[in-house]
């Protein structure tokens, strides 16, 4: 097949299952990653089909690893800091405009877990569990890249309470007869990622034109009103324009005026501010360094005050 191509997408599973029809693998938080190994050369893609060879110089050794051989790999780039995966410092990395010393300041790894070409044979069609045992046969390991993990589906809860313990974002399972369909999203792969909830004070929301839009959300820490991030996830467009339609607009009722655009994020849009009167009960993966939910979904209304919302 001919690359660059979309790669095979996961849906989201509530909680690990015990099920022997099925694999286990750590969910390594980083950003998704295709590579061709080719003619001595190693090249990379990302999810969205944007090569980015040059910024991974740290990965050209597979070449070696495979001399002669011609190689598709699905995998994740990371980059630990304090011994676990940093999104934020991917990011950094895969969205800088200059490779220099980046490699030895903040050294990715490449996290390898399907083979969907080998030797001028496409593996696609050929059940998972073939492709990862021949991925674990031909990829030796090496400081800069390794093969992931893989374990009986029984083991899935056992696995899942293990990661959550080292801090890690979740499992993904997969089924051990699935194939390998590019930019599909399946559910013969699943995530099940650690996931807290808390409770926050609608302050504003987005109106953009031509998309939904979302709230802005807030939370009160030391008796003060502090921006927490923007959410559209688990609202429906019924539940947006209510919203705009009964909650009085106002000055920006925080205590400071936040940066709206995030780091890694669009532009919000227009931006209306409201009276901080609705809480809702919000769901996220982890708090960022700037102070904001990562990866939020409403997961319903609440009748607490928005005094009620505190930052842990």
């Amino acid at each position: 097949m001919r690359l660059p191509f979309p790669p095979m997408l996961l849906e989201r599973a509530e909680a690990p299952f015990a099920d022997d029809d099925w694999v286990y693998q750590v969910k390594w938080d980083g950003v998704r990653n295709l590579t061709l190994v080719e003619g001595g050369r190693v090249r990379h893609w990302s999810r969205r089909l944007r090569e980015r060879t040059a910024l991974f110089p740290e990965f050209d050794g597979l070449a070696a690893a495979l001399p002669g051989r011609r190689a598709v790999l699905d995998g994740e780039i990371i980059v630990l800091q304090d011994g676990r995966p940093s999104f934020s410092a991917v990011l950094e990395r895969d969205l800088a405009g200059s490779t220099a010393g980046a490699a030895r300041r903040r050294p990715a790894t490449l996290m390898l877990f399907d083979l969907l070409e080998w030797d001028g044979r496409e593996l696609y069609d050929v059940p998972l569990a073939e492709r990862l045992a021949l991925l674990e046969a031909v990829v030796p390991p090496d400081e800069a890249w390794q093969v992931v993990s893989s374990f009986p589906g029984s083991d899935g809860p056992a696995l899942y309470a293990a990661a959550v313990a080292r801090g890690l974002e979740g499992v993904v399972a997969k089924r051990r007869a699935s194939r390998y369909v590019p930019g599909a999203r399946s559910r013969d792969w699943l995530k099940v990622k650690r996931r807290s909830e808390m409770l926050a004070v609608v302050v504003g929301y987005t109106n953009p034109t031509g998309r939904p839009g979302g709230l802005l959300l807030g939370a009160y820490r030391d008796g003060r009103l502090r921006y927490i991030g923007r959410v559209g996830s688990g609202l429906s467009g019924a539940d947006l324009a209510a919203i705009r339609h009964h909650l009085p607009s106002g000055p920006c009722p925080l205590a400071e005026i936040p940066r709206l655009r995030e780091r890694f994020g669009g532009d919000p849009g227009p931006v209306v501010w409201v009276e901080p009167l609705l809480t809702v009960r919000v769901s996220f993966t982890e708090w960022t360094e700037e102070g904001r939910l990562r990866d939020p979904v409403v997961v319903g209304f609440s009748a607490e005050p928005p005094e009620a919302a505190v930052i842990p």
